[in-house]
């Protein structure tokens, strides 16, 4: 197969590029190594293993994104997806609980108050950017093996479905996290030490963390006057919000695990753990959850290496100073939210995929003037 952009990666960065490739009617394929597109954007709906964005959908990895964001707002507006936006919800008290189980009460500073949410997940804007894309330039369960530059073109070796496939192509485009991207990838010529070196220090978003949801018929804590904020330094779970639909049930409280991930073997001690907690904040109507959903992303190789096993506190500020490889003639271009470091410091956020994914573009287009 030969094609003028080969983009490794179905997040959002790679999932746009492609998107607006298509719109210019440049030529790409898409590789996703995953059954399903949009990497750590992963939205499930109620009690349904398929995803439908034309309903309520609950976020297992990123759920916001913020005013002032201006290509993610730019891209809800182009996707016709305004009225799947909702704040988050922020009426009620937030809680603190300290190491000794102590609960205060009525914090404040705890809360998303202000950010975005889709009705649907962010998987909404996936969907809808995919439903746009010629079906052949989109290909899934297919992981890159091994990229070699040669000259005037980088040759892919790619299993798909498990048999071995080769393609040529002008540029391509590492919409993954760099260490993800190191570790499953043979580079040819290799990078040089200190290049490795950069790169696998450019730390991935998300990778260490686990985030559990817990369904209810009602939003108790709501009507106790609580908002379902809470910052919990006893755990199992450190930080604590409303997950809930813009209208209508099931009802959900989410929390980002703070057990270290050497130390989350056991799901189901944890999931129980979890829901003692939520009872021990918010009283015994927490204590019987509809359902439970929890995903630990560190035990996800396409999210996470050995490198990510620790939780990362804040956002990473990564600073690549070059985004492509001149030893491969600016041909690779890296890609991914990771890359997004322009200034705006949003590494990690949605914001920063498609910012990564804007700069891709300007490359592509001025090498092809």
């Amino acid at each position: 197969m030969k094609t003028q952009v080969l983009i490794v990666g179905g997040g959002l960065s790679g999932l746009h590029t492609a998107y607006q490739l298509s719109l210019q009617g440049v030529g790409f394929i898409l590789l996703e190594a995953r059954d399903r597109l949009g990497g750590r954007i992963l939205s499930r709906n109620w009690q349904q293993e398929k995803y439908s964005a034309a309903k309520p959908a609950f976020d297992m990895g990123p759920a916001w994104f913020w005013p002032g964001q201006q290509h993610i707002e730019r891209l809800v507006h182009e996707l016709d997806l305004v009225d799947s936006v909702f704040y988050q919800q922020e009426s009620g008290d937030a809680i603190y609980e300290n190491d000794q189980g102590v609960i205060q009460r009525g914090i404040h500073g705890i809360s998303m108050a202000g950010s975005y949410r889709l009705q649907g997940g962010n998987a909404q804007l996936i969907a809808a950017m995919q439903e746009k894309l010629p079906i052949e330039s989109v290909i899934l369960d297919a992981r890159v093996k091994q990229l070699k530059y040669q000259g005037q073109a980088v040759q892919g070796e790619v299993s798909i479905d498990g048999e071995q496939q080769l393609i040529e192509c002008e540029h391509v485009v590492i919409a993954t996290p760099p260490r993800v991207a190191l570790s499953h990838i043979d580079f040819l010529p290799e990078f040089a030490e200190q290049r490795v070196h950069v790169l696998n220090n450019i730390k991935t978003w998300m990778a260490g963390h686990a985030k559990l949801l817990a369904f209810y018929e009602t939003p108790f804590w709501l009507e106790q006057g609580y908002s379902g904020d809470c910052i919990s330094q006893r755990g199992p779970m450190h930080e604590i919000h409303d997950a809930s639909p813009k209208q209508g049930g099931p009802y959900a409280l989410f929390g980002f695990m703070g057990v270290p991930a050497a130390n989350r073997g056991d799901q189901e001690l944890l999931r129980s753990a979890a829901i003692q907690q939520l009872t021990r904040l918010f009283g015994d109507a927490a204590s019987e959850p509809l359902d439970v959903y929890f995903k630990d992303w560190a035990k996800d190789d396409l999210t996470a290496t050995s490198l990510d096993q620790k939780m990362l506190t804040a956002h990473p500020s990564n600073d690549i100073e070059q985004v492509t490889e001149a030893s491969w003639g600016h041909r690779l271009i890296w890609s991914g939210s990771e890359t997004a470091a322009n200034g705006t410091r949003f590494n990690g956020y949605l914001e920063g995929a498609l910012e990564a994914s804007h700069n891709t573009l300007v490359i592509l287009n001025s090498s092809n003037n």
